[in-house]
């Protein structure tokens, strides 16, 4: 269970590591699947011709100089907001998103709409969303640019209708660009969900196979490893049960150390434990995987065979035996056999009582003794 545990473990880890690999290798045009046939298709739901775009370069020198200014006026406006001064935290931050403003406003008359426009769309909003601005602030932030991009150019173009087409056009791009950035947003959003999602999913596969460890823990006797009785009885009223449906026999085994004490007193309790473990061994060497072998308590043992007569049992026993003497030629066990037959009865206690006395009734003769 323990080696299941770390094996999943490690399979996560890689998978994580696997992934993050093929993502840095990206760029988040990549990443999110970006097709030209894509951009195109935004740009014509934006309204955005060609020839309105490159009208637009023609104003990227004239724009220029009052770049400065522009994005004065528009962090002027910006922070009347309380809360923008607190998201940009100190005059470092300021200058670089200063700089950053900059670039995107001489981008925007640049006259390359390209794939590489894109990607640093996408990586505007994925800065933003990383700072924690909610899109709220970014909408009311793009809100503010237009309008002092639209002061600006009020003053640059003499020429009303080519002013106000120029300003139409730039707040089409400006929303042309939005949809980027909100898409790395919606983006970020749902690989929060999916990370979530195989937090929970690895969260509950680990209490799964810790449940199944402390189950295991909870059935079987840490010396021997075998089932602990409650855990044999629970499992042999099963076998019984099925016995009673497919009419067959389930014979019990019940095993004991002669003079137990006496080892442990005269050779020590190393060796008494050394003992248990062996008989724990031969007893999880069972000839059917549906046999259920347990460890009753102190130096007895119980064994259930299934579909298994006690003459069959017998034979068992007397292998098991002969295995034993070959670690321990000093030591004896004694042992009685109880069978289940067909008449129905599915009384657990009756029958590893039975096989029980039957074991007591061996001890009663020196050395190895079956009764069945």
């Amino acid at each position: 269970m323990l080696s299941a545990f770390f094996d999943y473990n490690v399979y996560i880890f890689n998978v994580f590591v696997a992934a993050m690999d093929r993502r840095i290798q990206q760029s988040l045009y990549e990443q999110f699947q970006v097709t030209e046939l894509e951009v195109n298709l935004r740009k014509r739901l934006f309204e955005l011709s060609d020839l309105e775009l490159e009208k637009l370069h023609a104003y990227r020198r004239k724009i220029e100089p009052h770049v400065h200014d522009l994005i004065g006026e528009f962090y002027d406006l910006l922070v009347r907001d309380e809360y923008v001064p607190r998201l940009i935290g100190d005059s470092e931050t300021f200058n670089r998103l200063k700089t950053g403003l900059h670039r995107y406003i001489l981008d925007l008359f640049s006259g390359f709409y390209d794939s590489e426009y894109v990607n640093n769309r996408l990586r505007i909003g994925l800065v933003h969303k990383r700072i924690g601005v909610e899109p709220k602030y970014f909408l009311s932030a793009e809100r503010f640019l237009i309008r002092c991009i639209s002061n600006k150019l009020e003053t640059i173009i003499e020429n009303a209708n080519e002013r106000q087409s120029t300003i139409n056009c730039v707040s089409k791009l400006i929303a042309f660009d939005t949809s980027w950035i909100l898409d790395t947003y919606i983006g970020g959003l749902m690989d929060e969900m999916q990370d979530i999602k195989a937090k929970t999913d690895t969260y509950v596969k680990t209490l799964e196979l810790k449940v199944e460890n402390l189950t295991a823990l909870a059935n079987r006797d840490p010396l021997t490893e075998l089932y602990n009785s409650r855990a044999f009885r629970d499992s042999l009223r099963k076998a019984l049960l099925l016995s009673k449906q497919n009419r067959t026999s389930v014979s019990v085994v019940y095993l004991d150390v002669d003079d137990f004490k006496g080892i442990n007193d005269d050779h020590g309790h190393q060796e008494g434990d050394r003992v248990l473990k062996h008989i724990g061994f031969l007893l999880s060497e069972l000839p059917s995987d549906y046999d259920i072998a347990c460890r009753q308590g102190g130096d007895e043992f119980c064994l259930a065979m299934i579909n298994c007569r006690a003459s069959k049992a017998v034979k068992f026993v007397e292998s098991l035996i002969e295995q034993f003497k070959k670690e321990f030629p000093k030591y004896s066990l004694s042992i009685g056999i109880a069978q289940h037959g067909e008449d129905g009865d599915t009384d657990v206690d009756a029958l590893i009582h039975n096989a029980d006395k039957k074991m007591y009734i061996a001890k009663k003769a020196a050395g190895f003794k079956v009764c069945a």
